[in-house]
């Protein structure tokens, strides 16, 4: 992975193929290889602030975890009216009602059904009376409720009534700051909310208040929009609002063909009588991959603008490549000299913007030497057997068949970050083809070859764990009581086999982390251990150990202890830990 090649001061990312393994032959092939999946048919919701469109929401098929459905929030007028727009994309919608909870989902504060609405070719215009029950700036969920013959499809957002936030002029305001990005005759008027320029101002892909005016502008880049934004409201206070873009520019390549660019434009505003603050301003910029003859040459594929590092796979004898770009999986045979969209949620024909949504990722589990792929999709599913679902899917494609199998599902009932967090903590697998991964608080393991699936953890939610950089361990204290347990467990995945860390009677133990595969953890007496009032655990430890986990039979490879400290935290970089010490004060 490789940053270079600057056109049109836009950033290109070069992914180098095994180089000096194989290369790719000029006369390349485009094959569409993608096995076809149901297409998306969920409505889509679209709320109102002061006539203007706020907040698109996509359905789910199952009820969700309130507290993790915290994505956008919708202010409530004076009126207490919340127009609602819903695109049924022809999927018939029988009854409208919803509910208003506390935000953890536990408190009903009101609901109500939908008895009003006008049906327009395709469209659904109908308005929530907002009952008068709820606190002046105290977010609330809002979940509505569409019945479409036997099925309920839900949707989630939070709603506050706060009059003095200025949402609507803030909108105003990114809208109009978000044209004149686009309007070279007006955009110098955003110099006065530009910061000194220490940004990278080489790339489009990333571009801040620190950018230089140009870059602000799309500097060079000759393209155009190609989707109109819904704002997205992600906090409002008295103080500030944030609230997010998303759309899609295109342009035309240097072969002639359409590109076609995923932007995501962040703003925190601050509203007062005389003028709006641009306190933040964020714009990501990333490249949907089309596998044009123009993105090969011969030795890499050239990606386009896009963020972070490739995830990426390649087979021992480097013949075959598979790689994640913008959402979509692929996968390039050098023998065949055939390149294959493994999977992806988008269609063949325009943007959709079901379709598009962005809330799953890819991870590549492994890669065999046929150029067949085992696989991970997780998060929101956005067509297919599982549309509306969130959860981990489990996949096989067979190179020679060109097919895709689902190996597994395992559904989730919380939102695509929380699963991101926990899946981005532990996932390994082992040489005999047994895959071991996270959700939910639960550790699942899944044989590949038989397709078995086995709980071997959980109720991780209310335990403390740690996972090693190899994710090969995993400790976790075993029926702990606010965190005070005087077990850890210790499960090595290759062997699959487990053991017990304890320290004998009156002792607590706390598993911190990894040093590579050392495995760190504290010791505490029980007697210093207590909770404050507000729920907080004070967990002095008077001693921590290192431990060799390697073997069958562990060994203490280093011990700290000092008389009269104790460690109420560590940090660990690298092969490097940073002690938080405390002092014992001679009070309670």
């Amino acid at each position: 992975m490789q940053k270079g090649a600057i056109k049109a001061v836009v950033l290109t990312v070069i992914f180098f193929v095994a180089v000096g393994v194989f290369s790719m032959m000029t006369n390349h092939v485009n094959e569409d290889l993608t096995t076809e999946m149901k297409n998306a048919t969920l409505p889509v919701i679209t709320l109102e602030s002061s006539e203007q469109e706020v907040n698109e929401l996509y359905g789910y098929h199952t009820k969700m975890n309130a507290a993790s459905m915290r994505d956008t929030i919708t202010p409530i007028g004076k009126d207490r009216k919340l127009p609602v727009t819903i695109q049924t994309y022809e999927t018939s919608v029988d009854a409208i009602s919803y509910e208003i909870r506390s935000l953890d989902g536990e408190r009903l504060i009101a609901n109500a059904d939908v008895n009003s609405y006008d049906e327009k070719k395709g469209t659904i215009k109908a308005e929530l009376e907002i009952q008068n029950l709820l606190q002046e700036g105290e977010e609330y969920l809002l979940l509505i409720n569409l019945e479409s013959g036997n099925d309920v499809i839900y949707y989630y957002t939070r709603i506050v009534e706060m009059p003095n936030a200025h949402v609507d002029e803030s909108l105003k305001f990114v809208k109009e700051f978000h044209n004149t990005t686009f309007n070279s005759e007006t955009s110098g008027t955003l110099s006065t909310y530009m910061e000194k320029t220490t940004g990278d101002n080489t790339t489009l892909q990333f571009v801040s208040l620190n950018s230089s005016l140009k870059q602000l502008a799309w500097a060079d880049f000759n393209g155009e929009q190609l989707t109109t934004p819904v704002p997205s409201i992600k906090e409002i206070t008295d103080t500030y609002n944030v609230i997010v873009l998303d759309y899609v520019v295109t342009s035309i390549g240097e072969g002639g063909e359409s590109e076609y660019y995923n932007v995501e434009e962040y703003y925190r505003v601050r509203y007062t009588s005389s003028r709006m603050y641009l306190l933040n301003f964020e714009r990501r910029m990333n490249q949907i991959f089309r596998g044009e003859n123009a993105s090969f040459f011969d030795n890499y594929i050239e990606l386009g603008i896009r963020s972070g590092n490739v995830e990426y796979q390649a087979n021992e004898t480097g013949t075959t490549v598979a790689f994640v770009q913008e959402g979509e999986l692929w996968s390039y045979n050098e023998t065949e000299n055939t390149l294959a969209k493994v999977f992806s949620f988008r269609g063949y024909e325009g943007i959709d913007n079901r379709e598009n949504y962005g809330e799953h990722d890819i991870k590549i589990v492994r890669i065999d030497e046929a150029g067949s792929l085992d696989y991970i999709v997780y998060g929101y599913m956005n067509r297919g057997n599982h549309e509306g679902e969130v959860g981990i899917e489990v996949n096989h494609y067979d190179s020679l068949s060109n097919t895709n199998e689902e190996l597994a599902f395992i559904s989730s009932d919380k939102a695509y970050e929380v699963m991101k967090s926990e899946l981005g903590q532990m996932m390994y697998v082992t040489e005999g083809g047994e895959l071991y991964l996270m959700v939910d608080g639960s550790v699942y393991g899944i044989d590949l070859s038989t397709l078995e699936m086995k709980e071997l953890i959980k109720g991780l939610d209310k335990e403390i764990y740690a996972v090693s950089e190899s994710d090969r361990y995993f400790a976790w204290t075993k029926d702990s009581q606010n965190g005070q347990s005087d077990t850890i467990s210790l499960i090595n995945f290759s062997s699959e086999k487990t053991f017990t860390i304890t320290e004998g009677s009156g002792k607590y133990v706390k598993p911190l982390g990894f040093m590579g595969d050392d495995f760190v953890y504290g010791v505490a007496n029980a007697a210093d251990v207590s909770t404050e009032a507000a729920g907080n655990v004070i967990f002095p430890m008077y001693q921590i150990k290192i431990l060799d986990v390697s073997s069958d039979t562990p060994s203490v490879l280093k011990t700290y202890e000092k008389n009269g400290y104790y460690v109420s935290g560590v940090d660990i970089e690298d092969y490097t830990m940073y002690l938080n010490r405390i002092q014992y004060n001679g009070t309670a």
